[in-house]
């Protein structure tokens, strides 16, 4: 033999480094030779295997299933997963071995340890299965969020309004909302995604008055990892990227500070962004919504608003009216609030005709969220199922009995009759009207709301005549 042969020796080396099992047993199932991998995976010595029968080692459980009775029995190559009574996880292929004269004479088997690979694949499908769940959980929650009634409209201005609204909705462009506070604009932007053909992905919002300034833009934009002191070493996803495939509602536009504004305005313009710390290119792919209840032009005389940001995102500039320029939807809003918190709360309240009466009389000021506040406040604390003018707040009632006071002031007839000078007439009635105001609401800020007044010039004018009214009128301090 050659120096260059392989000699017993250096083959039984070879093989007892070899990560996987090597096992060999003959043609009647005795086991003729097993290398250190079997001794480590199965925690036994090959001198407890070798010359042992598939029967004897079939008994000790040493692992199981066996292997090479069934290649006997199929005289053919069987590969399966055992497992040892060590705890390891083993793939085994097990080849039969015939002679020239197609007799079976040897089965070679080959195991090498998969445990890891098993708890990694049993870690993914624990992974996969808790995906699946979180995506139904998010699907579940997207429409929930979606599930928004229609607008009410009996108004021949919301029945425009939303016409137009519809078309605005089937195109990508941006749109500006405009709006009191509690009109609806956080409503119309849903109802804007839900009509749109976006309505199938996310509908994200920002409030942009209540996220610092500091932390704008890495809210916004996301970060690259290691961006900067604190920051999520893995980097994070920004809001814009999150509304991927759907609608980003930018709400309180107007508090967006003025270095976020120009570069909302190159997102618009671009329709790409860079992440905070990064400088890989990242592409939009959302419809941008803006909503503000703040005098936009004014803030443009002021500075405080980019003219080229108003003009990027008022391609759609929607006003939404107030409740008060709406008034014939004011009970219909009412009835079906009633009916939301009365099936929520399990109550069968209703609204008397007073009620009605003083619901169409009041302004609002906090539009329809101040409608669906008073609602289930009412539902909730009424002592009766009828919900009558006793039962109202304190706001509703005394702008009523005010109105009614004010009424009954003396005509400018009568005033001028008493050879007043334009100066002195214009006095008394503003005299006549800040006492009665004041003796039915109660404070400046009813009374300023009332008379459209600033708070302030309510104030100073209740100072001016009320030591008079102590003394004539009797007014209550209360």
């Amino acid at each position: 033999m050659s120096e260059s042969c392989i000699n017993y020796e250096l083959l039984k080396n070879i093989l007892d480094h070899s990560h996987d099992e090597i096992y060999v047993t003959d043609a009647q199932g005795i086991v003729l030779y097993v290398n250190q991998a079997v001794e480590a995976h199965c925690g036994i010595s090959a001198g407890e295997i070798i010359g042992k029968n598939s029967e004897e080692l079939s008994a000790c459980h040493y692992w199981h299933p066996r292997v090479s009775p069934i290649v006997l029995e199929k005289k053919q190559s069987v590969t399966m997963e055992q497992k040892t009574r060590t705890g390891k996880t083993l793939l085994t292929t097990a080849t039969p071995i015939f002679n020239e004269e197609g007799k079976l004479e040897y089965i070679i088997e080959n195991g090498r340890d998969i445990t890891e690979s098993t708890g990694l694949k049993i870690e993914l499908a624990k992974s996969e299965k808790l995906l699946n769940r979180y995506q139904t959980e998010v699907a579940v929650l997207r429409k929930n969020e979606m599930n928004i009634p229609d607008f009410i409209s009996r108004s021949a201005k919301m029945s425009n309004l939303l016409d137009l609204v519809h078309r605005i909705s089937q195109v990508d462009s941006t749109v500006l909302l405009l709006g009191e506070s509690g009109s609806g604009k956080s409503h119309m932007a849903k109802h804007i995604h839900k009509d749109s053909p976006r309505y199938n992905g996310p509908f994200i919002v920002v409030n942009c008055a209540s996220i610092p300034a500091e932390l704008m833009e890495a809210e916004m934009f996301g970060y690259s990892k290691g961006a900067f002191t604190g920051a999520n070493t893995k980097g994070n996803i920004g809001l814009i990227e999150l509304a991927s495939e759907g609608t980003l509602f930018l709400d309180e536009i107007a508090e967006l500070p003025l270095h976020m504004q120009a570069k909302l305005l190159q997102i618009l313009q671009e329709n790409q962004y860079y992440k905070v710390g990064g400088r890989e290119v990242q592409q939009v792919n959302c419809r941008i919504i803006a909503a503000t209840n703040q005098n936009i032009h004014k803030l443009l005389e002021q500075g405080k608003f980019r003219e080229d940001l108003y003009y990027r995102l008022n391609v759609f500039e929607i006003k939404i009216p107030s409740l008060r320029e709406r008034k014939e939807e004011i009970i219909p809003l009412a009835l079906y609030f009633l009916d939301k918190y009365n099936q929520k709360y399990k109550y069968e309240r209703q609204l008397s005709k007073r009620a009605i009466d003083l619901f169409l009389q009041y302004s609002w000021p906090g539009n329809a969220r101040e409608l669906k506040n008073m609602i289930e406040r009412l539902v909730v604390t009424s002592q009766s199922n009828i919900i009558d003018d006793l039962d109202l707040p304190q706001s509703l009632t005394a702008v009523h009995d005010a109105k009614q006071a004010i009424s009954s002031f003396p005509s400018l007839t009568s005033i001028v009759g008493h050879n007043l000078s334009l100066e002195d007439a214009v006095d008394e009635v503003e005299k006549k009207l800040i006492l009665q105001a004041y003796q039915k609401l109660g404070s400046s800020y009813e009374v300023a709301k009332f008379l459209k007044i600033s708070q302030s010039k309510a104030s100073r004018l209740i100072r001016k005549y009320m030591p008079e009214a102590q003394n004539k009128f009797m007014i209550s301090q209360n």
